[in-house]
Parts: C-alpha cells; structure tokens; sequence
C-alpha cells in the first residue's frame, strides 16, 4: 500500500476518534485547538537563534535573520517582538521552497557527517554548478525529470564535463531531491527511474597522456640512476627515499606522509593512517586512510633495506622521530614528497609525474603477470572496479606486442 494511501486512512481515523471524544465530552476542540497554536508559537520561537533583551530606554531588541547579516528590531514589548518573530517564521514556512532551500537543507545534515576538505569541495562545487541558475532558485515542487535532464546536460555542455564529473553533478541532484522527499517538500522524486550514466553520452572523453599515466621501464632506469646519484651526494635528503618507497609500494603520498615505525612490522607494512590538509586553517594533519580502511602490504627485501637505510641516516643526522620519514623540521609533508618526484623527472628529461604514477605503474605490472583485480585492488587500498577502470593500462613495449603477434602468426601458419 502507498504511503498516501497509509496517511490517509490514520488521519481518517485520528479524526473519527476526535469526533467521538468531542460529541462524548471527552476533550473540548477549543482548548486542543490553544494548545496546538501555544506549541507551535514556542516551536517558532525556538527557531530563533538571537536573544530577545529589554534596553534602558525600556524598549525590547533582537534580530531578524538575513541572507547577509542581520536586522534590528525594537519594539515596545516584548510581545510585540514575539508577534513579529512569529510572522517571520512563519512566512517562511509557508514560502514555496526552491532547490536551493532544500540543498543548503541537505547540506547542513552532510557538513555534520563528512570532514572539512569535503565541505570545502561542497562549497566549489555548488559554486561551479548551481550559483545563480534559473534552476536553483526553481522552486522544487515544480522541478520535473525533464527539467533535471536539461539541466545536467546543459551543464556538462557549458562546463566541458567529463563522466566523473558528471557523476558527481548528477549525485548532488539525486541527494537534494531525496532529502527533499523525506521532508515532504516534495511529494514524489522525480530522479526516481534516471541513472548518472544516461548522460555520459554528452560527456567529454578526457584522456589522459600515457606519459603522465605511468612509467614506463626506460624511464624507470633514469630515476633510479638519478636516486643512486642523489644518495651518493646528498644521503641526508629524505624525500628522495620516500620516492623511491612509493616505487616499491604503490602507497598514495599521504599515506607515504603519515607512515609511522609504528606501522613496520617483520612481515609488512600496515597502512592505516593518512596525511590530510585543511584548506581553511591551511595545516596539515594525520588521519584514516583514504576509503577508511587498514591494509597490509608485503614487506620485501628491496623495501626493508631501503627502510633501513632511512633509519640509519635519521639516526645519523638526528632526525629519527616516530615518523618514517621526517627531517630536522620533523614529518616530512606529501607536497614535499610530491615536489621532489617531479624535480627529480626534470633532472632526467622525462615527462613530470605525480606520485600516482607508481601507483598505477605498479598495479600495471602486477596485472600484467596474472596478479588477479581482487589481490592488486587489496594490496593498493582501492575497488576491483576502481583498479580496473582507473589504474590498469598497457605497459609492454613494441617489442613485447611484436613477439606476442609473431608468436600467434607462426601458430598460425603451421596450421
């Protein structure tokens, strides 16, 4: 049975129950009808978030919210304060909502649920997407599946989207409008039967260059030249090693960033902590990892070497904390570690990477020698679907796909 159909048989009943109390003098309507009216003025007055004071001049003050600020109001008694506060509410209340109502509604429960950074993005977000639209400030009543489809495909237009971000878009819509529907500022959701992928078709196909991507072997050869030079010359430079450990690892550069002694065990390393920064208070600061789960990753006997000998020239050098790698200014921060990659891509002719680059290299080797999605995806802290999609490419050579295909054309000339 639906839900109207649920609500409309209790109201039904709840007024054949007040019926038969009142013709029986059970309760008298006229003083339910005061009470409800005094509850509802209390709740109003609740709402308001500023004091209601009585100045020397005998006069009552507080403030009416705006969207940008604040109002005085002074009256003579406190009453009349409550009069007018009540009408404000009120007349809220009663206005027809816009989406725009209803996404800051929306996101004022998410901001209590998420991290900072992710309100930060919220607020980018809805700049990008939602300020100033005739869509916005619709009201969400009248918003129809056909006014969402225009919407969203107009907006990947202008904006160049591609699926990800599409995606993204297409979830804020869906969220507002199911928030929406459980505060019955709406009575159906009319994204009930569209899906984020019907519009990836109007997306942009963004590609990304294969030398960004990975790393291929021949420049893998020069970076590690180029770190065996560097530890030759400047062994007390620790972010070099901590490049050199996302090489081994695959580990994203926070992750590398907040990995602690602690973390090290004989068999592998746990990875189960973070480096985040906040854009508001710009600092840095340790917590969960990225999809709020631990992992162990195997310890081999390049990686426990290389850990030993970062422990070794922090001892040397006074740096030994109970951090992996720190310096004389103590933890060492992802930019820092992402900064020295790329100098260190420059000092050898190749292409600028980022630390993602060995991630993805890594899980591409892995596939590559049969290591199946759900054991690669494991190791890295991600989905099989996100390790598919996201970090496996092609990393043979020329010379490898030539003796693949003469290796099917003999087998097939001897037929």
């Amino acid at each position: 049975m639906k839900e109207r159909d649920i609500l409309g048989i209790s109201t039904q009943i709840e007024n054949e129950i007040l019926q038969y109390a009142y013709k029986n003098g059970i309760i008298n309507l006229a003083y339910v009808r005061k009470q409800v009216e005094m509850n509802k003025r209390k709740e109003l007055l609740e709402k308001h978030p500023y004091a209601i004071t009585q100045g020397k001049d005998g006069k009552w003050r507080t403030y009416i919210p705006e969207k940008e600020g604040r109002k005085l109001l002074k009256l003579s008694t406190k009453e009349k304060i409550e009069e007018r506060l009540i009408k404000y509410y009120k007349s809220i209340e009663e206005a027809p909502k816009t989406f725009d109502d209803m996404y800051f509604k929306w996101r004022k429960v998410q901001d209590a649920l998420v991290v900072h950074n992710s309100s930060v993005k919220y607020d980018t977000d809805y700049k990008r997407y939602f300020l100033g639209t005739d869509f916005a400030k619709k009201e969400i009543e009248k918003i129809n599946e056909e006014d969402i489809k225009l919407f969203i495909v107009s907006t990947v237009k202008r904006l160049g989207l591609g699926k990800k971000a599409c995606k993204t878009l297409f979830g804020y819509i869906n969220n507002v409008m199911r928030s929406a529907r459980i505060n019955r500022a709406i009575s159906n959701n009319p994204m009930e039967f569209m899906e984020a992928k019907q519009f990836y078709k109007y997306c942009k196909v963004i590609v990304r260059p294969k030398d960004k991507t990975i790393v291929t072997e021949a420049e893998m050869d020069l970076l590690y030249q180029q770190f065996r030079k560097d530890h030759q010359k400047n062994p007390s430079y620790i972010p070099t090693y901590a490049v050199e450990f996302a090489v081994f690892t695959g580990m994203r550069v926070g992750e590398i960033a907040a990995l602690s002694w602690d973390d090290i065990t004989e068999e592998c390393i746990i990875v189960r902590k973070s480096e985040k920064y906040d854009r508001t208070t710009k600092t840095y600061f340790v917590d969960s990892t990225k999809n709020l789960k631990e992992r162990e990753f195997p310890i081999t006997e390049e990686i426990r070497e290389l850990l030993h000998t970062v422990k070794l020239v922090e001892a040397k050098n006074g740096y030994f904390c109970e951090w992996v790698f720190a310096n004389e200014n103590g933890r060492i921060h992802a930019p820092m570690i992402s900064s020295c990659l790329k100098t260190k891509c420059r000092q050898v002719g190749i292409t600028e990477k980022g630390i993602h680059a060995f991630r993805r290299t890594l899980n591409s080797e892995m596939r590559h020698n049969g290591v199946s999605p759900a054991v690669a995806a494991a190791l890295l802290g991600h989905t099989e679907a996100v390790n598919e999609n996201y970090y496996t490419f092609d990393i043979s050579d020329m010379n490898e796909k030539r003796n693949i295909i003469e290796r099917i054309n003999k087998k097939g000339s001897q037929r």
